[in-house]
């Protein structure tokens, strides 16, 4: 069975293609290997019971990008999918980009509804978000021990102040944001990398100010990746979640521009605490 779908992307073709490229960052299964380059090898795999082994076949700069599945199993019913061909081809529009993905390969006759949900999903959300997500990045002239601490110990110094209750630092750890009458969050740590990531998961929410749905934030992710070059170390944030479309982005943008470029920036650099 073939099945393809699209997605327009406001983003030049050369972005989207690096973006793809990254695929432990957004595809739906967990993914082991290098980055995709032609004929690099990786597995995909969800729990003990699904698993693929994958080839590039196919990679060609800004324009497509083609996987072969060489061996697979589900264990729950023994079924092989090997021969399936993952492909995405760009098209550029203006300052855009049309993504095509198309999965070419078998597919039992009572899934192929399912198959069709889990594309769309895949592309549509999981890939969209990815890309589209709001980011800001900061340089500093300091450790990743000490941008790690200010990210996990310090964090009522840069966003939330004494409005924040919980614990920021261990996995599972879980905090909460208040602003009486304007903000709820709760988050839980599911992800902690000692001085090199840490990801935020919003587990509840509540805007106030927004009319059509206050609980936006729910189940976005806020994530924190820290990478040096010689003495200098840079802060990757991304708010996975937090796309154009949502009624919060203008003023939401706007907000973790300063928390992040103004607030943590002066923490990390100079001590001093916006709260």
């Amino acid at each position: 069975m073939k099945y393809t779908t699209e997605l327009q992307i406001n983003q030049p073709t050369r972005v989207v293609f690096n973006h793809l490229t990254d695929l432990a960052q957004w595809w739906p299964e967990d993914f082991e290997g290098e980055a995709l380059r032609p004929g690099n090898e990786f597995v995909l795999k969800t729990g003990d019971g699904h698993y693929s082994k994958n080839k590039v076949t196919e990679y060609l700069p800004d324009q497509k990008l083609v996987w072969l599945t060489t061996e697979s199993l589900r264990k729950a019913d023994n079924f092989d999918w090997t021969g399936t061909y993952m492909s995405f081809e760009l098209t550029p529009k203006d300052d855009q980009t049309l993504v095509s993905f198309t999965y070419d390969g078998p597919v039992l006759e009572n899934e192929k509804d399912r198959l069709a949900q889990i594309c769309d999903l895949t592309l549509k959300v999981l890939f969209y978000n990815f890309i589209e997500s709001f980011r800001a990045s900061i340089t500093v002239n300091q450790s990743p021990q000490r941008v790690f601490d200010c990210l996990t110990r310090e964090v009522a110094k840069w966003w939330g102040g004494p409005d924040l209750t919980g614990n920021t630092t261990r996995l599972n750890d879980e905090f909460i944001i208040n602003h009486p009458g304007a903000h709820y969050s709760k988050q839980r740590l599911i992800e902690v990398i000692p001085d090199r990531k840490l990801v935020w998961l919003v587990t509840e929410s509540k805007m106030n100010w927004l009319k059509n749905d206050q609980q936006e934030w729910q189940n976005t992710k806020m994530s924190f990746e820290i990478n040096t070059a010689g003495d200098q170390t840079t802060v990757h944030f991304t708010h996975h979640g937090l796309v154009p479309e949502k009624e919060c982005y203008a003023l939401c943008a706007e907000g973790w521009t300063t928390v992040i470029r103004d607030y943590l920036f002066h923490l990390i650099t100079e001590d001093k605490p916006h709260f």
